[in-house]
């Protein structure tokens, strides 16, 4: 059972996760929204390290090797919102991780999930995949060119489902390190803090690197939206991790994905995206999921 707290923080997490999903996806150049986004998460947990206690030796295993998938993430993230509608991208990269999650979850963690659970999991699932099944509006989100039909436009669909999916891996494999790093430590807040200082900076300096030249010109303008999307980013994390801390890692991890309802409303009224019956409905069938999972 997951109390009304942990469900209704895990519910605001989702949309603030939207929130700065999108602000990465409005940018020219994601990766180089990304890299700030980082900066700005970075710079504000280091800022909070001096109240927090150091480290123990049993959570470095986890921070690092978050910080590893966390990068991967970001580059992965990224790219695929370079090639790819933002409603289309999110609700695959979202949407293949907790069944990721759910299965390591059963076989490796020892957790043990009711029927209505497995079930509102599955239909949670399959609502992210009816979101996904729908071809691409045509422009990207306002950023460049409308992609049109042919080999050029399917090659283009076939990135973004690719880079997709390796995002969907990637969130698995921080989703679950992280959960046994926050427990491990038994103090998720610090972990927290700790864990997004010392993952910002491998994306800060790979995306310098492959964007030499421009990343550093970024006009300061450019650079507010991506700060603030990093605070968000890092606010939103810190309460999923929170409630891992007090539920069922799959749980949490399905529950969170709860955010393509968030990232649709963003798409629609925000991106200007104009989504067909199949995404209508499988949003409606999400928040049905949704309402089953909390009475699991």
């Amino acid at each position: 059972m997951i109390s009304t707290a942990v469900l209704l923080a895990v519910l605001a997490s989702a949309l603030l996760h939207a929130t700065w999903n999108a602000v990465v996806k409005s940018r020219a150049d994601p990766l180089i929204g990304i890299a700030w986004l980082s900066a700005g998460s970075g710079v504000a947990a280091g800022l909070a390290l001096p109240f927090v206690p150091f480290p123990p030796a049993v959570a470095w295993p986890f921070i690092l090797a978050s910080t590893a998938i966390h990068t991967v993430y970001n580059l992965m993230l990224a790219t695929a919102y370079s090639h790819g509608d933002f409603s289309r991208v999110y609700p695959i990269a979202r949407g293949a991780a907790p069944l990721m999650v759910t299965l390591v979850s059963l076989a490796f963690l020892n957790e043990e999930l009711g029927s209505r659970a497995l079930i509102a999991i599955g239909l949670i699932l399959l609502a992210i995949l009816g979101v996904a099944h729908e071809r691409q509006t045509g422009r990207q989100a306002g950023v460049g060119p409308a992609i049109r039909g042919g080999t050029a436009g399917a090659a283009v669909r076939d990135r973004s489902l690719l880079f997709a999916v390796l995002t969907a891996v990637a969130i698995a494999g921080y989703t679950i390190a992280d959960g046994l790093g926050a427990r491990a430590w038994g103090d998720p807040i610090p972990y927290i803090l700790w864990l997004f200082f010392v993952d910002a900076w491998p994306t800060i300096l790979i995306v310098a690197w492959m964007r030499r030249g421009r990343f550093h010109r970024t006009p300061r303008g450019d650079i507010v939206r991506p700060v603030i999307g990093g605070l968000l980013s890092m606010l939103a994390y810190g309460i999923v991790i929170w409630a891992m801390t007090q539920a069922p890692v799959a749980i949490v991890a399905a529950l969170r994905e709860s955010s393509i309802l968030f990232a649709a409303l963003i798409g629609v009224f925000v991106l200007k995206e104009r989504p067909g019956p199949v995404r209508i409905g499988a949003i409606v069938l999400l928040v049905a999921a949704v309402a089953l999972l909390r009475l699991s």
